[in-house]
């Protein structure tokens, strides 16, 4: 598992935004993508999250990008699985859905604790093993 560096996790509103052309931020977020020289990470929670929000002439292209290793995919085990209903039970108040407790873990597992997420309120009150912040991308 990678383990921090030059790395940033991709929520699904940064990836609708990149793949929809009608999008109100695709301009600012394919900006950022074309100036971000880190590795991408994600889970697929947020791939099939993010499919359900496309146009279905645009849904192959997360297989295209996944495939072609431009974002790297992290699956969760039992233990993962285990550790992401805590996740969620600490969060009901937020209602957080299934994809944010899913980086959410993965920031504890691969240490890379900046996102590239339009999902401020909610990834600006998460906590990385109950402690540290995740630091937001600046997408403008």
């Amino acid at each position: 598992m990678h383990r921090g560096g030059d790395a940033v996790l991709l929520d699904t509103s940064v990836l609708v935004a990149i793949l929809t052309d009608s999008d109100p931020r695709h301009e600012a977020a394919n900006a950022w993508l074309a100036g971000c020289t880190a590795s991408l990470h994600t889970v697929e929670a947020v791939l099939t999250e993010t499919s359900y929000f496309l146009p279905a002439s645009r849904r192959s292209v997360l297989a295209d990008m996944a495939a072609a290793g431009a974002v790297h995919l992290h699956h969760p085990d039992a233990a993962a699985h285990k550790r992401v209903g805590a996740i969620l039970r600490k969060y009901t108040d937020l209602r957080a859905d299934w994809a944010d407790a899913v980086l959410v873990w993965l920031a504890e597992e691969s240490g890379i604790h900046k996102i590239a997420t339009f999902d401020v309120r909610d990834f600006s009150t998460y906590r990385i093993n109950g402690r540290s912040k995740f630091i937001l991308e600046a997408i403008a």
